[in-house]
């Protein structure tokens, strides 16, 4: 996949988990940042395990790399939905 494509299939996923956000009732916002939480703690125990299998004298490997690129999606998307909950609770607060 070359970096234009990586950038437009990134691009395409934060727009989606932005409608998703914005559109979702709020029971199933919840429940999608719980998975999200869920899946940024799993990401985050691969990379460091990858990390640590990792000789630090060396250039990042591609393994890393994409370890590295799948805690940044999932802490993106943890990150938008978790907004998307703040904003849906502040306006709620702000219409009470």
């Amino acid at each position: 996949m070359s970096d234009r494509e990586a950038f437009e299939t990134v691009a395409s996923e934060i727009a989606e988990w932005e409608l998703a956000a914005q559109q979702l009732p709020l029971p199933e916002l919840y429940a999608v940042a719980t998975t999200c939480q869920n899946d940024l703690a799993e990401s985050l125990n691969a990379f460091s395990k990858t990390c640590l299998s990792h000789d630090d004298g060396e250039e990042p490997s591609t393994e890393v790399m994409r370890a590295l690129g799948q805690v940044t999606r999932r802490a993106t998307a943890m990150a938008i939905f978790t907004l998307g909950i703040a904003h849906r609770v502040h306006l709620a607060a702000h219409q009470n």
